[in-house]
């Protein structure tokens, strides 16, 4: 049977009429008055409130939404969006006027319409006369790039752009030309490297391969880079080739010197570390010098 004192109840009772009071402090502090406005209610977690949909939140107050013609009530509940062909202005939303060759697209900004393929943007700096979409007027060897700033093309793979042509790039043996309209215009083949306008094979010493990339060679498995060469790796006794292949490393309970691998003297009361190379002493002893000690 579990017997609670009046003391404890009376502690309870306490802590629970403080608590409350806090609460309703915070509260009044946040509303002024300590009652919700109109149109609002109290928030789940906390002692704030919020508006109810179609209205905001002004000061302490609840202020009705003004949806004007030709919008609706966003997801937030607290603002409006205009419909599609229109764009918002100040307090109104206004008819999106779409050129000819030109098509609505759903945006809340910016022009309210994109051109078609083949045509950009022209901006009218005057008021009263209608934005544009002209013609991008493409030159031989050109095609269309799709993209709505710049010339609104680029030079087939082969030339570069000059002004507004597109020239043929003299294009070196071993190369190939990158399709940009801009820069030299090629890249050299795998296994060659740029020299000046031409392009030179890649020297490769013996016991090597070239790079993923195709612009550098690294040595076989068992052989380490020296210079421009590739030497055999000499393993020395208690010793393995690491992952990579172009070093070594000691096993477990040796440690690595120039050339060789020495066995780890493990003192009285120590025991080998996690790396395998060194030692730690055993709790609760303490390193001092090569010893281990209380």
């Amino acid at each position: 049977m579990i017997i609670i004192s009046k003391r404890h109840l009376l502690t309870v009772a306490v802590t629970t009429v403080f608590l409350l009071s806090i609460t309703e402090s915070s509260w009044a502090q946040s509303n002024g008055s300590g009652t919700l406005p109109a149109n609002a209610y109290k928030q789940t977690y906390g002692s704030g409130w919020s508006c109810e949909r179609g209205y905001r939140r002004i000061s302490d107050e609840c202020v009705v939404v003004y949806v004007p013609e030709n919008a609706y009530l966003g997801s937030s509940g607290s603002d409006w969006k205009c419909n599609r062909g229109f764009l918002k202005n100040k307090n109104v939303c206004g008819n999106v006027r779409v050129p000819p060759n030109a098509y609505l697209v759903d945006s809340q900004f910016g022009l309210g319409w994109t051109c078609e393929r083949g045509y950009r943007a022209s901006r009218n700096r005057i008021r009263e006369l209608q934005d544009a979409c002209i013609k991008i007027d493409i030159p031989e060897y050109a095609v269309l790039s799709g993209s709505s700033v710049g010339s609104g093309w680029n030079c087939e793979p082969g030339f570069r752009a000059i002004e507004n042509t597109c020239m043929a790039i003299s294009i070196p043996q071993n190369a190939y030309a990158t399709g940009s309209s801009y820069g030299k215009g090629w890249e050299c083949i795998r296994g060659y490297l740029e020299n000046n306008d031409s392009c030179s094979a890649l020297k490769i010493p013996e016991y090597a391969f070239l790079d993923n990339r195709g612009k550098n060679w690294q040595c076989e498995r068992g052989y380490q880079k020296v210079g421009q060469h590739c030497i055999k790796i000499d393993v020395p006794e208690n010793a393995y080739l690491e992952d990579a292949g172009n070093d070594w490393r000691c096993i477990r309970g040796f440690e690595k010197t120039v050339e060789s691998c020495s066995l780890v003297n493990i003192p009285e009361n120590a025991h080998i570390n996690s790396l395998g190379n060194n030692w730690e002493c055993d709790n609760p002893y303490r390193k001092s010098g090569g010893k281990c000690e209380i």
